[in-house]
């Protein structure tokens, strides 16, 4: 969903509303929750993260983090949820800004992953109707039990959903690529604040 300009929070919820129920918009629910080392045919697997710090302080703040949405980077990016939940079904969309116009991008909440033992906390999404991609997405952070340092980890599948956005791959993939970098310094600065 493009804008010309930047769409208020009441606008976007306005576009969310009729996909409360709606369905992921790729076949592969779920496959993100488990570690991949290669993407389903014809989606492209990306992997990254960040250190983050040592600590039970740094793995909170991470956690809260994730919960508010924090590893999306403020500097062109914002979400607006459809109703104020962190759960299953969560539906929200996110607003980017990029190339002198806004797009918003429908994403559910497909799962949250609270292992207290394992010291895992993240969540994974999937793409619904509207959104320029098809895929799906985790966001994890952990602790390594025997060092006590504090990661930060990210897996997606995508391809593009929609005419433009195969025609403008490369340019999709610059949006991404600096998603990456942004969303991994944010979180490396929220969960130090913490």
């Amino acid at each position: 969903m493009f804008y010309l300009r930047w769409p208020s929070d009441e606008r976007v919820r306005a576009a969310l509303q009729p996909l409360a129920e709606a369905r992921v918009t790729h076949p592969h629910e779920g496959v993100a929750r488990s570690d991949l080392f290669e993407a389903p045919a014809g989606f492209v697997l990306d992997r990254y993260g960040e250190a983050l710090g040592r600590g039970e302080g740094v793995f909170e703040a991470a956690c809260r983090a994730l919960m508010d949405f924090g590893n999306y980077p403020a500097s062109f990016t914002r979400v607006v949820r459809l109703e104020e939940t962190f759960a299953p079904g969560t539906v929200f969309g996110t607003v980017a800004a990029h190339f002198g116009f806004a797009s918003m991008n429908p994403c559910r909440i497909t799962s949250v992953i609270d292992d207290a033992d394992a010291h895992r906390f993240g969540f994974c999404l999937g793409t619904l109707p509207g959104h320029a991609a098809k895929g799906e997405e985790r966001f994890l952070v952990s602790t390594d039990p025997r060092t006590g340092e504090v990661r930060y980890e990210v897996q997606a599948i995508s391809r593009p959903a929609v005419f433009l956005a195969h025609l403008g791959r490369p340019a999709m993939r610059r949006v991404q690529a600096r998603f990456r970098a942004e969303s991994c310094a944010s979180m490396q600065r929220l969960a130090k604040a913490g």
